[in-house]
Order: structure tokens, then C-alpha cells, then sequence
């Protein structure tokens, strides 16, 4: 039998089913521009799509993603020109943002605390204070040290303004400055030019391997607890885009849903992926270290309280002296990233 005549054996309907799954138009991805202000493993599900891209694949989305190195501000701004579609940035980058007047919405809710104070070995040795000291005291231990992180309204100035109000202080007790670069921080810490950063988890591990440098306080870690709900790390698009891109919007979400999951489920692979990506230099037990504690910060389902969102808008307000309403909880973030 010739292969034209098994052709025309097989029965019409059959052929006709194998010609439409032959030639089925497949659904064309979308591809959404992504601002990070970081790659830390802090924003370890955006890189957890990057390194998988079949978890946002499922969505029919493709993802193009620029790493602003620390630079907050600019993620807004990119978001806000219209030169990207998404902005992963520290919640309150964000809120401040809307609070003077942008118009943005939160499409994803990452994760909880993510960052500690590293410092110098040779800072802590000068106070005679331990690391493992009770938390006042370390914080006391920071007066008159100089001190970095990220610009006044963002998360991590935040976290440092209401560490040292714990002991009674303000950042008129510290020498502080504003500092984005990791690089510069690790050089600086080493070569006695400042004392200290609060930065992101894994970021300045380098020091604590060398013995340059010390955690000091570790808000991921637990250490400042009332910090806890608070969510650090949200995804930020402009009102007009999301209400243009209802659904996918719902897919992104559900692509950081998924992502998120898979850094829980599957933790030793995802941890390999991540690190041989964006890592594969540091030492093994600070990346481990790291993660373990980003893992744990992960809100499931890429979802954030409505308390703990309206607890950090009153945090920044206590800080700025701005006006948050236009940043609260249900006007802000789309339902299905609401927890409650």
C-alpha cells in the first residue's frame, strides 16, 4: 500500500481532527517589560521566572527584565514614563510614589523583611558589644557610626529610622548617608570609609566570609519583630496600564504565584538555579544562609495583609510627614493580591 493510499484509508474526520491540531495557531506570548531595583535573592521570584521561564510560560508570558543595581527611584521613573510595564521595587518606593501623585497599582505582593545591618569588625570591636547582644544594645551601639543605605522614603531607610527609634534614637544619632551601590558599600566598609550598611539579605555576605564584616541586626532573621507583616517587596504598574490589561494582569500574578511556590516546594533546585544565574561566585553557606531566609519571606500566593500594608503606610507617614491615604490597601492593590 502506497503512503497516498493509507492517507486516503483514513477516515475523513480523523484527518480533518489531526489537520486542525496540525495547524492549531499557537497562543503568541506576551512579552512584559520588567524594572527591577534589584536582583538579590530578596526579589528571588522574579528570578525564579528568569532562571525558569516555563513558570510564567505557562501563562503566555515572556519576560525582558532590567536590573537598576539598587536604583529605586529609577524604577518608578521607568514605570512611570512608560518605558516599562512592571516596577519591582520596596513597597514604600512605591507608596511615596503614589502619595505625590502617581497613579499606580499593585499587581503583586512579594515578600516580608528582607534585610539586615552589616558592620565593620573593626566598628564592633571599637563598642565592645557582641553580635549576639540583646537588640538594644546594638542598636545603641550604632551611635555615631556612618552608616548607609537607600534614600529617605524607601523601605530600607524606613527600616533603619524605626530600628534606632527602638532605643530611643533618630538618624541625627548616626552618620548616615545615602548609599545604592553594593559594591561601593563592601569597598567602603573595608577600607574604614563608613561603618556600616542595612541592606538586603546575601548582599554584603562577602564581609561576613572575610571577617570584614558582622551582622549586626537581622530583620529577616526575626531579630526587629514587630516588622514581621510588613510587606517589603511589591510589583508596581500604572493604573491606566492595569485596567487596559485585565487579563494579563490576572496572569502575571498567577505567574508570581506560581513562582513563589516553586521556591517553597522545590527549594534545593531553585536555589541551584537562582545562584549558578545570579551568584555563582558567593560562598555556598551565605547563599544558603540568604535564601533560607528570603524562602521564609515569601508571602504564598504573591498575596499581602491589608494590616500589614497600612502599618508600613503609617510607618512612612510617621517618617515623611506626607499623606498616604491614596495609598491604602483597597485603593492600591488588585484584589487577587490581597491576602485578606
Amino acid at each position: 500500500m502506497t503512503i497516498t493510499s493509507r492517507i486516503f484509508n483514513v477516515p475523513l474526520a480523523a484527518l480533518a481532527l489531526a489537520a486542525g491540531t496540525a495547524f492549531a495557531p499557537v497562543a503568541a506570548q506576551d512579552t512584559v517589560k520588567i524594572a527591577t531595583a534589584s536582583t538579590s535573592i530578596a526579589h528571588g521570584p522574579l528570578n525564579m521566572g528568569v532562571v525558569a521561564p516555563e513558570i510564567f510560560g505557562k501563562h503566555n508570558i515572556k519576560l525582558t527584565v532590567s536590573d537598576l543595581r539598587g536604583n529605586s527611584a529609577n524604577c518608578i521613573v521607568a514605570l512611570i514614563s512608560g518605558s516599562v510595564d512592571l516596577c519591582q521595587v520596596g513597597t514604600t518606593t512605591g507608596t511615596d510614589a503614589i502619595a505625590e501623585g502617581a497613579n499606580l497599582k499593585a499587581v503583586a505582593i512579594l515578600t516580608g523583611p528582607i534585610n539586615e545591618l552589616v558592620i565593620s569588625a573593626r566598628a564592633a570591636a571599637k563598642t565592645g558589644v557582641k553580635p549576639n547582644a540583646p537588640l538594644i544594645d546594638r542598636i545603641k551601639a550604632l551611635k555615631g557610626m556612618r552608616i548607609t543605605t537607600a534614600a529617605p522614603g524607601t523601605a530600607h531607610y524606613t527600616t533603619l529610622n524605626e530600628t534606632l527609634k527602638l532605643a530611643g534614637m533618630t538618624m541625627a544619632d548616626v552618620q548616615f548617608r545615602t548609599l545604592g551601590d553594593v559594591k561601593a558599600m563592601i569597598e567602603s566598609i573595608k577600607n574604614d570609609q563608613i561603618d556600616g550598611s542595612l541592606w538586603t539579605i546575601g548582599s554584603l555576605g562577602g564581609l561576613i566570609s572575610e571577617g570584614a564584616g558582622l551582622r549586626w541586626i537581622s530583620m529577616a532573621g526575626g531579630d526587629v519583630e514587630q516588622f514581621n507583616p510588613l510587606p517589603y517587596v511589591t510589583v508596581f504598574a500604572r493604573g491606566d496600564w492595569v485596567d487596559k490589561n485585565a487579563d494579563l494582569v490576572a496572569r502575571i500574578h498567577k505567574g508570581y504565584a506560581d513562582a513563589i511556590d516553586r521556591l517553597k516546594k522545590d527549594p534545593a533546585n531553585a536555589s541551584k538555579l537562582i545562584k549558578a544565574h545570579y551568584a555563582p561566585d558567593l560562598d555556598q553557606v551565605l547563599w544558603d544562609d540568604g535564601f533560607s531566609q528570603a524562602r521564609a519571606a515569601y508571602f504564598v500566593g504573591a498575596k499581602g495583609l491589608r494590616k500589614g500594608w497600612q502599618d508600613f503606610l503609617a510607618l512612612q507617614a510617621a517618617n515623611t510627614k506626607k499623606t498616604y491615604d491614596a495609598a491604602a490597601f483597597d485603593k492600591v492593590v488588585i484584589p487577587a493580591a490581597r491576602a485578606d
